[in-house]
């Protein structure tokens, strides 16, 4: 008989079944990270009626009753980013209008954009210079900070019916971040069926954030709902594939502990952009093709002839439901497609050594039904809420032009951005995304930054260079499963020239922290003191990600304490 791909010895099977303190462990991992990812993530209000200008449409006059100091006005933007205005003053004296600020702008959808103006006047002029804006609130503060409410505010119900939502310090908590800015306002524009701005990804990802906007509302709350539940959905899952690749409750329960205190992990489930979820389906992916090599192994040891018979349902499930983890990867981002690169090396190198002719026709045809026509199927499919900028005669043409027009954006991108990175530098965590920083008082400061944890990703370059060591040295197809799911989200960023950042690796560090368990199982069966010292270990990396935690969790913080976690040069986490 030739060698399984998980070469089990006899008896070894009932170590991967789930037992009562694998439940425990896992509850108690995911009660912990939820009450850690809820925490403070996000207001569950914001202005939500709107007052929208046209061109005809565009003037709005307030009168304040008297000669009044206006400090600033406060804009909340609807779904429209980028809108123009005019601001101007009424002199009474040669009863014209003086312009104060000819081309102010409000940039961020979804969140409170500040104009200052610092100027005495009773009348102020304010012309929505684009062909058209959507403003859900508008707050004029005085020289001391304080609100003025016009007194011809009734002319205006939906600029000033929702003052009280004016937050005292603009941060995360109250409007869009980052990425936000686009995927949680596609979610919003797909359940009002208005023009979809972020048409740059596949969109699954969007789909599913709208769910929480459906939910809960177009607040901070509800546009990083979607993201919250699947980063949650992670740490089972990476409970899972541990125990089934280690069959050790210990090693699996300090591998989706890794996970759960992987700064990382944690922001990007704070934050409504996609990569959360793609990531998900991408460990969904290779966890049931992995489940199919372990079925597949057994079957083939228990089987009596296996040139004729295809495998039982036990088998051939788990590689169906890697394709459709595939479909739903490749139908948020197109990093689904690098994953399934990985598979098929992964399928075809266990295909040769294992399969006779007869049963690899029939696979073929199979994983060309799950692995080919369902994505396609499930792809198109996410194109239904669309609304484009081009013409199209049906939902097929829709999602080709949508396609080519990715592609197109993706190979011709030309950006720059202060906190980008080369592929290089993110094992390192050389220079860390700011996200959101926001002064909150003199000293103190809210931000979000998406880094890994120093403890965990530092110690996982030993430990992946110990797998790999594994699988070519000592030929362990355990830890080449590992090394190829690893390198296929991360070695095709290595051809890449757009601009990309530190959050692009995410997908690989689930597998880094996958490689981490596999080392730390081999200090634990070798050494005597290995299971102390793993503890040890685990402790340290908690220490480490609560010190990170005030400038991964956007917690108000002093600038003095931010300052300190500056342990490399380029690590800029706090303003």
């Amino acid at each position: 008989m030739k060698q399984t791909f998980m070469k089990e010895k006899e008896g070894c099977l009932d170590s991967e079944k789930l037992t009562r303190t694998d439940y425990i462990c896992m509850v108690i991992l995911i009660l912990l990270f939820t009450l850690l990812a809820f925490f403070r993530l996000g207001n569950t209000y914001a202005p939500s009626s709107c007052y929208t200008t046209d061109t005809i449409n565009r003037d709005i006059v307030l009168d304040f009753g008297e000669y009044t100091d206006i400090g600033s006005i406060s804009v909340f933007l609807g779904n429209l980013n980028t809108r123009h205005f005019s601001i101007s003053a009424f002199n009474e004296v040669t009863n014209a209008w003086e312009v104060i600020n000819g081309d102010a702008i409000a940039e961020s959808v979804f969140a409170w954009n500040k104009i200052d103006l610092n100027y005495r006047l009773r009348y102020l002029g304010i012309v929505a210079t684009d062909d058209t804006a959507v403003i859900n609130e508008m707050v004029v503060t005085g020289s001391d900070g304080a609100t003025l409410v016009p007194v011809n505010a009734a002319d205006y119900p939906a600029l000033f019916d929702e003052q009280e939502m004016m937050p005292e310090s603009k941060t995360y908590m109250t409007g869009t971040m980052f990425d936000e800015i686009y995927h949680g306002r596609t979610a919003y524009e797909f359940l009002h069926g208005l023009v979809t701005y972020e048409t740059t990804h596949p969109h699954l990802g969007k789909i599913l954030i709208s769910l929480g906007v459906l939910l809960f509302g177009m607040n901070p709350f509800g546009w990083r709902f979607m993201s919250v539940i699947f980063g949650i959905l992670l740490i089972p899952l990476i409970y899972l594939f541990a125990k089934k690749i280690f069959k050790s409750t210990f090693i699996a329960t300090v591998t989706a502990g890794l996970l759960t205190f992987d700064c990382m992990h944690y922001t990007l489930s704070r934050i409504a952009t996609i990569d959360i979820i793609a990531a998900f389906f991408i460990l969904l992916m290779y966890y049931y093709m992995y489940r199919y090599f372990v079925e597949d192994s057994r079957y083939r040891v228990s089987a009596t002839s296996l040139q004729d018979k295809f495998p039982p349902k036990s088998v051939y499930f788990p590689l169906a439901l890697s394709g459709m983890s595939m479909a739903f990867g490749i139908a948020t981002k197109w990093t689904g497609v690098y994953a399934g690169a990985g598979l098929a090396v992964l399928f075809i190198w266990y295909s040769i050594t294992h399969f006779p002719k007869k049963q690899t026709l029939r696979l073929f045809f199979f994983c060309c039904l799950f692995f080919i026509v369902v994505p396609l199927i499930i792809y198109t499919l996410c194109f239904i809420p669309v609304v484009g900028y081009f013409e199209y005669s049906g939902l097929i043409d829709k999602t080709i032009q949508g396609t080519k027009y990715m592609f197109d954006y993706h190979a011709n991108l030309v950006a720059e951005h202060y906190y980008s990175s080369p592929f290089y530098e993110w094992p390192i965590i050389w220079m860390p995304l700011l996200d959101a920083c926001d002064e909150v008082s003199a000293s103190m400061s809210s931000c979000v930054s998406t880094m890994g944890n120093p403890a965990i990703w530092w110690f996982g370059i030993p430990c992946q260079l110990y797998v790999l060591f594994r699988w070519i040295f000592k030929k362990d197809k355990k830890a080449g499963f590992l090394c190829i799911a690893y390198l296929a989200q991360y070695v095709p960023w290595m051809s890449i020239s757009r601009i990309t950042f530190i959050y692009h690796y995410f997908p690989a560090s689930l597998f880094m922290i996958l490689m981490t368990g596999y080392a730390l199982l081999h200090v634990k069966e070798h050494f005597s003191w290995g299971k102390k010292a793993i503890i040890a270990y685990l402790v340290i990396a908690l220490v480490c990600f609560f010190a990170f935690f005030p400038v991964v969790s956007g917690l108000p913080v002093s600038r003095e304490y931010g300052y300190s976690l500056r342990w490399l040069k380029d690590w800029i986490l706090v303003l």
